[in-house]
């Protein structure tokens, strides 16, 4: 087996290339050919550094990851939380984190197809943020089991509104939405 370049700056050049091309064309849509012609290299170059299409994506993903700095500290405030999660929000649909967010959610669907490359990435990564959140939520007082399902609860409805969010003719209503499932839903008294 050939051992890839880890840490070259091609590499990351290649990576951030990528992640704005698939941001903008779509994972599924786009070919390795079409990719790597965009990019000004070749499909070979591509297979390469990263062995496969699908692997390329999985390393745009945890190259974004690496990207954006540690989550802040876990408050037991209320108020933090929901500033947290409204900063989160605006990270994730108009933010620094909107171009990744695009490619993820795009990885999420594809991994519903039967003996999809990406099944493991999406059900480690879903479970990662739910475990997250749930953490947050325990930490203002709700009881574990509650603050289990509403961060299964939240995570979920996560996903269906950024692609609202990102589909939508009225973005702002999608907002307002998002904030009453935040305040009516997530964040209600237990």
């Amino acid at each position: 087996m050939t051992r890839r370049p880890t840490d070259s700056p091609r590499r990351e050049e290649l990576l951030s290339q990528a992640c704005e091309i698939l941001s903008r064309t779509g994972v599924v849509e786009t070919s390795l050919r079409s990719l790597a012609a965009e990019m000004g290299t070749s499909a070979r170059m591509l297979i390469y550094y990263f062995g496969s299409k699908e692997k390329l994506i999985l390393e745009v993903l945890a190259h974004e990851q690496r990207q954006f700095t540690p989550d802040p500290e876990v408050s037991s405030s209320m108020a933090d939380l929901r500033a947290y999660i409204l900063a989160d929000w605006h990270s994730i649909t108009r933010g620094e984190r909107r171009v990744s967010v695009r490619i993820l959610e795009q990885v999420f669907g594809a991994a519903c197809a039967q003996n999809s490359p990406y099944a493991t990435y999406t059900a480690q990564t879903l479970t990662q943020l739910i475990h997250n959140f749930e953490i947050r939520l325990r930490a203002v007082g709700m009881p574990p089991e509650i603050a289990a399902t509403r961060a299964i609860v939240g995570l979920t409805a996560l996903q269906g509104f950024v692609m609202r969010y990102f589909t939508a003719e009225d973005p702002a209503a999608i907002d307002r939405e998002f904030l009453r499932l935040v305040d009516d839903v997530i964040l209600a008294p237990t």
